[in-house]
């Protein structure tokens, strides 16, 4: 084992001890080469995420063979000019950045082999830098037109921790917190919840979250 391997391998226990198998891991493997995703899934990483469309497709492309059983979750900004290349990611299993009615309309247009299932961002903080639904209504839209929708299903809902408040865990929790009970004053307990980064998952687990994203606790330092 080189040192590479074994430190993802480290890494990947550590996380899974914190988890101890209360959420998914979704692996974030963006910025870091197709090579760190291959020695991840070899440690039993099934799930993985990237945040920008290219680089995904290029990934999930390069990988399909070597990694027959991967999951890929798109996690990024999604521009609707993006959308047919996204649909083309082998193995895609989710999309964790509805943001707006606009781009769900155009998404839910689309022909797609499997069903793929859809997380409803929303903007938890009110922060302007992030975008997101921000009202009830706006859910309760989207919830109906996915139903009604043929190729993805409601999977859940997404957010972020604050990126400005002086009192990282306490607004932390509060994200967390308003998203679990937005999630299930739409649809009871059925709904996932898509919230923890490498900072704050801890945090999220408090809060009852489903999937976890970590990229650099995983795989180190971003460059």
């Amino acid at each position: 084992m080189d040192s590479r391997q074994k430190t993802i391998k480290e890494n990947l226990d550590n996380i899974r001890a914190r988890l101890n198998g209360r959420a998914g891991l979704v692996a974030v493997s963006k910025t870091y080469p197709a090579s760190d995703v291959e020695l991840a899934y070899e440690q039993g990483q099934g799930n993985f995420g990237e945040n920008k469309v290219q680089d995904l497709l290029e990934k999930a492309q390069t990988l399909e063979t070597r990694c027959p059983d991967i999951n890929w979750h798109f996690i990024g900004k999604l521009q609707t000019n993006k959308i047919n290349h996204l649909l083309r990611v082998p193995n895609l299993v989710s999309i964790h950045s509805i943001d707006s009615i606009k781009l769900l309309n155009k998404l839910l247009n689309k022909k797609v082999d499997k069903k793929i299932g859809l997380f409803l961002q929303y903007n938890t903080s009110g922060e302007k830098e992030k975008s997101g639904l921000e009202s009830f209504e706006e859910l309760l839209e989207s919830k109906k037109l996915i139903e009604d929708s043929e190729g993805f299903y409601l999977q859940g809902l997404m957010t972020m921790g604050s990126i400005r408040s002086s009192d990282f865990e306490k607004s932390a929790k509060e994200c967390f917190s308003k998203l679990r009970e937005l999630a299930k004053e739409l649809n009871g307990d059925s709904l996932e919840l898509s919230m923890g980064m490498s900072q704050d998952f801890e945090i999220a687990l408090e809060e009852g979250s489903s999937w976890v994203r970590v990229g650099s606790a995983i795989f180190g330092k971003r460059d």
